[in-house]
Order: C-alpha cells, then structure tokens, then sequence
C-alpha cells in the first residue's frame, strides 16, 4: 500500500522527500562522525546539505582528484607513445 502512496505523489512531493532524506543522511553521517564530504563526492544530491566549510572541502577534494586523473591521464599516453616508439625501433632494426 505504501508503494501506491509513493507513486502519488507529485515531482515536487518527490523531490521535497528526497531532499528530506538526504539532509537527513548527511546529518547522521555527520553525528557519526563520518566523513560526510566523501558522501558527497559519491552523491551529488546530498553537496546543499553541506556546511560551508564541508563544501570548500568538497571543491578542494574535487580538484584533487581532477589533479590526480589528469596526471594519471598524462602517465598512460606517455607510456602508450614509449611503446610505439619501442615498436617502431624495433621494426627499423629488423629491417
């Protein structure tokens, strides 16, 4: 019966219960002393319920990580050109 009161309600009702439960969510985290920015960074929804502070935690962390796939990134097409270059020796010597 519940799941018919769920699919009547509207998209506002929805999203005003959504809200409800992520701001709850974080809340808990929070009282737990979890890291509630990581929670954030996995769930996009739950970045308004933040504190000030947890948000520019979240930008920082978010950069960083940015930061770290760009080096990443970096790292792999210049492994992938050594081996082409390796290859393209290795061919000329054989030659």
């Amino acid at each position: 019966m519940r799941i018919q009161d769920m699919s009547k309600l509207n998209a506002e009702e929805r999203k005003a219960r959504d809200n409800e439960r992520f701001s709850q969510r974080v809340d808990e985290r929070r009282v737990k002393g979890e890291d509630v920015v990581a929670y954030a960074l996995a769930n996009k929804k739950a970045f308004k319920f933040l504190t000030k502070s947890e948000k520019h935690s979240l930008k920082e962390r978010q950069a960083a990580l940015l930061e770290e796939a760009n080096l990443k990134a970096k790292e792999q097409l210049k492994l992938k050109e050594q081996q082409e270059l390796e290859r393209i020796q290795a061919e000329f010597t054989e030659q």
